[in-house]
């Protein structure tokens, strides 16, 4: 577990832990450089906070919290009011998950892939075929919910792991994302072992 050994007023080691925090004037992707930063800076504790509150808070927390529902460093999506609970002495809403800072987040099992877009993991591992061409529809029938805008708004939604979770689905399954067509609402999956020999 990173850790600083020469803190002043430490007694001993403690852990790294990395802080955003967020305006009113936030986006996500504000949130998802955020998370990265927090990814990037490899610290035993990382915490989101967003300021404000309202409507428009609650929302961006509910994207917050799936998007630093993963694998990895362990990111903390806390309030204003969570952070003036801490200060007093008290302890956060009960969605806050409790962390011991001596215990890493569990890995997902072996061969598996955790997150929003398990789904596609799954339907993708059971396909028989090298290539399998589909429509966006189709793929919202097999994740039960509409893809993210982003989807229908950016290719390289489709193919980058860093920023995006549903091309970490794909990817994390063997598969890459190959021939995105916005306009028609297409794509084509490739596996990527299928994909690189195509490429000799």
């Amino acid at each position: 577990m990173p850790t600083l050994s020469a803190l002043p007023g430490a007694p001993g080691e403690v852990p790294i832990v990395g802080f955003e925090i967020e305006s009113s004037w936030r986006t996500r992707k504000h949130l998802k450089g955020d998370y990265l930063n927090l990814h990037d800076l490899g610290a035993a504790l990382g915490a989101l906070v967003l300021l404000g509150d309202g409507a428009d808070v609650e929302a961006t927390r509910r994207f917050a919290e799936t998007l630093v529902d993963r694998p990895g460093p362990r990111v903390l999506v806390w309030s204003e009011q969570d952070v003036e609970t801490l200060v007093r002495g008290g302890q956060i809403a009960d969605r806050t998950p409790t962390l011991s800072v001596t215990e890493p987040r569990p890995e997902p099992p072996a061969g598996r892939h955790v997150g929003k877009f398990q789904a596609l993991w799954d339907w993708l591992r059971d396909q028989a075929s090298d290539r399998v061409a589909v429509t966006f529809s189709e793929i919202e029938e097999v994740i039960g919910m509409p893809l993210p805008p982003s989807c229908r708004k950016h290719p390289a939604h489709w193919s980058s792991y860093d920023g995006s979770t549903i091309a970490r689905a794909i990817q994390d399954a063997g598969w890459v994302a190959t021939r995105v067509n916005l306009r028609d609402q297409t794509a084509v999956f490739e596996r990527r072992t299928a994909a690189r020999a195509a490429r000799r």
